[in-house]
């Protein structure tokens, strides 16, 4: 690994200080490490040796491209050239240019890229360009555009294709990860879901996590508890059979309280909350979900205590809403627009359901990408879309 930690933790100081030090040390090129002396992307092929080479990263145990620096040849391994010959001066757009061709030739999207301009001298012009990506938790990601439909993975010292095993390999270890989470979802006990309540389940649960039932029932972990609420909102932690359980003050409809959340002892995250306060005559406001339970409360609050209890890799999240037959939904004017002619879509059953994987990695570093996947297959369910040209006043 050539990053002890994701490189969008680091200052733009510590970036600089840590590509200066690779240089001046000659590190050599490896399966974590790319020099290139210079990036164009104005022809397919240029387009294509991108992505190839950014998935070959991706689909393997991650690593960083860096163009700028030009390399020499050393007993047959690449190294880079002094530090006096590196750095050229990239265009203001560059890099809003190569996430959309990432984003329009590599599926599934790479799900933590990470680009950053680095300057080595403080001037624009003598700058170096960080393309870095870890080990995907999603991987294998195609080169699917300009008609390829191809996988790439990192060996000596480039982009080679994977054969069918590896593929196969790949998309077998996706599978078996995510199935830890389903059957968590499908076998837990969950609160029976109260009658004629609107209410909405969150659950976020872990692919990798050993159970702390011991660890979770020590004074200490009460005291953890007690010391980081949900949100800061105000509630009682009481124990139940699988974890704990966080009762908010507010009153609702859900049993009494107007949300609930438990956290288990396989570290997975419960949201219930009751949606009523936020329905009238029918219509939901979807800002409200958005904005008050994803972005302030659910997933803030998964992202502590998955990093605080050392829980890392793929998370799987489910989102269930209850009772909703009958309802509509709108947002904010101006981002989501439904049909005009009819506005939004009523819902025709009682009961959707949908799951969404991320990881601990982008639930911490990269919130707002996963938010807005959720949302946007959340408020589909009632034929909304997003308006990709205006923007939210």
């Amino acid at each position: 690994m050539i990053f002890s930690r994701h490189p969008k933790l680091l200052s733009d100081a510590e970036l600089s200080a840590w590509l200066i030090s690779l240089i001046e040390r000659k590190a050599p090129e490896s399966d974590f490490l790319d020099y290139k002396e210079s990036i164009s992307i104005n022809t397919q092929k240029e387009k294509m040796e991108l992505c190839k080479d950014v998935t070959s990263f991706a689909n393997e145990n991650g690593g960083a491209l860096i163009y700028g620096v030009p390399e020499t040849v050393q007993n047959g391994i690449p190294m880079p050239k002094d530090i006096s010959e590196c750095g050229i001066e990239f265009p203001s757009d560059s890099i809003i240019n190569i996430e959309n061709i990432l984003l329009d030739v590599i599926a599934p999207p790479l799900p933590e890229l990470f680009i950053k301009v680095i300057s080595i001298d403080g001037t624009p012009s003598k700058s170096v360009l960080l393309i870095y990506h870890p080990g995907s938790w999603n991987k294998p990601h195609m080169v699917e555009g300009y008609k390829q439909g191809r996988y790439y993975r990192r060996g000596n010292f480039r982009s080679i294709l994977m054969n069918e095993k590896q593929i196969e390999e790949a998309y077998l270890k996706r599978k078996a990860s995510s199935e830890l989470a389903r059957t968590f979802f499908e076998n837990t006990n969950f609160r029976e879901p109260p009658e004629k309540v609107t209410f909405l389940r969150a659950i976020a649960c872990p692919h990798y996590s050993l159970y702390r039932r011991e660890e979770m029932a020590e004074k200490s972990f009460k005291n953890w508890l007690d010391s980081n609420p949900p949100g800061g909102r105000r509630g009682d932690w009481v124990p139940f059979i699988d974890g704990w359980c966080f009762r908010g003050y507010p009153e609702g409809n859900f049993y009494g309280k107007q949300y609930e959340i438990r956290f288990f002892h396989n570290g997975a995250i419960c949201l219930d909350i009751d949606l009523s306060t936020e329905i009238n005559d029918e219509l939901l406001k979807l800002t409200w979900v958005e904005d008050y339970v994803f972005a302030e409360l659910f997933l803030p609050y998964s992202a502590k205590v998955l990093e605080a209890h050392k829980i890392s890799g793929p998370v799987s999240f489910k989102f269930n809403l209850f009772n909703a037959k009958g309802l509509s939904a709108k947002f904010k004017s101006g981002s989501w627009y439904s049909d005009p002619t009819i506005g939004p879509t009523p819902i025709e059953t009682d009961f959707i359901s949908f799951i969404e994987d991320s990881s601990v990695n982008e639930l911490n570093l990269f919130q707002s990408n996963l938010l807005k996947r959720l949302i946007d297959r959340f408020s589909s369910a009632f034929g909304l879309w997003r308006n990709s040209i205006l923007t939210e006043p």
